[in-house]
């Protein structure tokens, strides 16, 4: 028997929802199989290798010219109507790419493997991932230990979301994401920073910098990473780590800031009472400001374009010109940690978690002009478009304001409009390990949401503006979310009916663009070839599966495992490696192997495999005699009921 047409599944992608891919993926979602469809069943008046008219819809592949594995590589799919040729837009497609030629069973026809992978895909089975994801979101948690976990929200609320974990050589400190997408880390007690190729999720290099690096920031139009040390700055490249140069600015807590033009920088000095300024063109310290004491937060209004800098000391907020000029004096309370404007620049958020107390600095005629108590320590604040989000150090709490009525309110000499939602059972304090200098919430792009991140609860709270409560959330799988990213890697409408992502291809081979989407109805798999790249060193042309059907396995019982290594190319197996390892290692870290394998009879390797706690395993692979060391293998992830 054939498989009949594949339902309408939900990948939700509402307004509310749109910019995480459908961070709620279809509780809907349901693929039925029945009956049997023959090839006059699927109306098709036009197939090309790279378009096909369905249903009077056109849809076209364009590739980028290099197709050869491991290049950045611009995926464009056309959508028009195919009667007016009009583009159909504000639609939501998906697409995976994934090994052509993959199993079918019987007389299965080609649009019926393809509806089989759509319908894997989209429920998100782990061990049939596709090679690429060109809807991919990711939510990443930097956590207590030396690890990131990579969360795929696209898997809905319920099972396993885990993608993979990126390991480092000590607890992170505090992250950013470059325009090329690649994952900076600063990790004070190793003193290094980490660049991490988010394509794959392979530490690319790791960047000694001495001196503790700690809170990073990127300089506006160029491609630097600023990193903050002991006794001043060190300016990396943002592209490959390479070191720039080597600031020394003062002694104590330090902070950054840049203009808007990126051309000058500013770096704080608590203990010295002062703030370097900094030639950002030359990398050259060019005077040292005095003013307040202990200066610990600053921030530059777009609004004013003057630098505020808040003392925690005395409770000065000193704003200064690009040039260094002192422009104006606002007097706070002793106690300020933290300094932000909002979208617009206009009004700067200042919290005092030693005070509980919120004041809001408008920019516009330097004073401050509205205040509210906020209890239990405040001490950071992210903005949405529409919100500000303050965290409570001491509570599980999250307190609120409303942009859109700070203005009215100040107008009337009302009070600030505040609200507040939970997020979790603990405080944010009552982690076992220390906070990081990231952030614990992270909009959701182009959404009315955000991402709460909670260390106690071991959590990733999802919060739609608007509503009372979380509407979801991810578990960290044992590890404490100290900060929370979002990075987006979806198709996305770049022009009318042109729909892009890009994407690092994967190893040489033939593979299959798999094309989704719900209305209009639309269908394809387009055959694609991957190109070896001459230079790569064989190793890497192979593919590891597990082979045969996946074993049920069971927490304390041994089980035989058995992967097929296989030319990436031809498919052929490859027999008679001699030194073949495998690496299996719990996501919650309570368990790792490391395993010989021993080839079978039938020319696969096999190991036995006996899993002391349940839970998801990452399996990856070693081979001297191949070349094949543990970040260039394949990954597989085994579940353990």
């Amino acid at each position: 028997m054939g498989y009949a047409n594949l339902s309408k599944f939900a990948y939700v992608r509402s307004r509310q929802h749109q910019a995480l891919a459908g961070l709620v993926l279809a509780t809907a979602l349901s693929v039925i199989f029945a009956g049997k469809v023959s090839a006059a069943s699927v109306p098709e008046s036009s197939i090309t290798p790279n378009q096909v008219i369905k249903d009077g819809v056109s849809l076209q592949l364009e590739m980028s010219q290099s197709m050869q594995e491991g290049a950045e590589a611009r995926f464009t799919l056309s959508l028009r109507d195919a009667a007016s040729t009009r583009p159909i837009r504000n639609v939501r497609p998906i697409a995976w790419v994934d090994g052509h030629g993959g199993q079918t069973q019987g007389e299965e026809s080609s649009e019926q493997a393809c509806r089989r992978k759509v319908a894997t895909f989209i429920g998100g089975d782990l061990l049939h991932a596709p090679a690429l994801s060109l809807n991919a979101y990711y939510v990443l948690a930097l956590n207590e230990d030396n690890s990131i976990s990579v969360i795929n929200p696209q898997t809905g609320f319920g099972g396993s979301k885990l993608l993979t974990m990126v390991i480092l050589h000590g607890p992170g400190q505090d992250w950013l994401l470059t325009p090329e997408q690649n994952l900076l880390v600063s990790q004070p007690q190793v003193d290094e920073v980490a660049l991490v190729d988010t394509r794959n999720w392979q530490v690319k290099t790791h960047v000694p910098v001495p001196g503790h690096p700690g809170k990073m920031a990127l300089r506006p139009g160029a491609q630097q990473v600023w990193v903050l040390t002991d006794d001043g700055v060190t300016v990396l490249s943002a592209s490959n780590g390479q070191v720039l140069a080597a600031i020394k600015t003062g002694l104590g807590h330090h902070t950054i800031a840049f203009s808007d033009d990126g051309k000058s920088a500013f770096v704080s000095n608590a203990k010295d009472n002062s703030i370097s300024l900094i030639d950002a063109g030359s990398l050259k310290k060019t005077a040292d400001l005095t003013a307040g004491t202990r200066p610990v937060a600053m921030a530059w209004s777009s609004k004013a374009q003057l630098l505020y800098v808040a003392h925690e000391g005395d409770g000065q907020i000193i704003a200064f010109d690009v040039a260094g000029k002192q422009a104006a004096s606002i007097k706070a309370l002793p106690g300020i940690s933290t300094i932000r404007f909002t979208p617009d620049g206009r009004y700067g958020v200042i919290l005092n978690p030693q005070k509980n107390k919120l004041d809001l600095l408008d920019a516009a005629t330097n004073q401050i002009v509205q205040g509210a108590d906020i209890a239990h320590g405040p001490d950071q604040v992210t903005f949405s478009d529409r919100m500000a989000y303050i965290r409570r150090r001491h509570s599980e709490i999250v307190q609120l304001v409303p942009l859109d009525a700070i203005a009215h309110n100040i107008q009337a000499g009302q009070p600030l409009a505040l609200a507040s939602v939970s997020n979790g059972q603990k405080a944010f304090d009552q982690g076992h390990s220390a906070s990081s200098l990231a952030d614990t919430t992270v909009m959701v792009p182009n959404g009315a949401a955000a991402l709460l991140a909670n260390p106690a609860d071991r959590t990733i709270y999802y919060y739609q503006e608007g509503m009372s409560a979380p509407a979801g959330s991810f578990r960290n799988y044992g590890h404490e979310p100290r900060a929370v990213l979002v990075l987006d890697h979806s198709l996305q409408e770049r022009q009318p009916g042109l729909y892009q992502a890009s994407a690092r291809l994967p190893k040489a081979g033939n593979y299959q663009v798999v094309f989704y989407l719900d209305s209009p109805r639309m269908l394809h798999c387009f055959p694609i070839t991957v190109q070896a790249d001459p230079a790569k060193p064989p190793a890497t042309r192979y593919a590891v599966t597990l082979a045969g059907t996946a074993p049920a396995l069971s927490k304390g019982e041994s089980q035989k495992l058995q992967f097929a290594i296989r030319d990436a190319l031809s498919g052929q197996p490859k027999t008679g490696i001699p030194d073949l390892q495998v690496l299996l290692f719990n996501a919650t870290g309570n368990q790792q192997l490391q395993l010989d394998a021993q080839e079978q009879k039938n020319g696969d390797y096999g190991i036995d495999f006996a899993p002391s706690v349940s839970g998801h395993y990452y399996v990856y692979f070693q081979s001297a005699s191949l070349g094949m060391s543990w970040n260039q293998s394949a990954r597989l992830v085994l579940t353990v009921k």
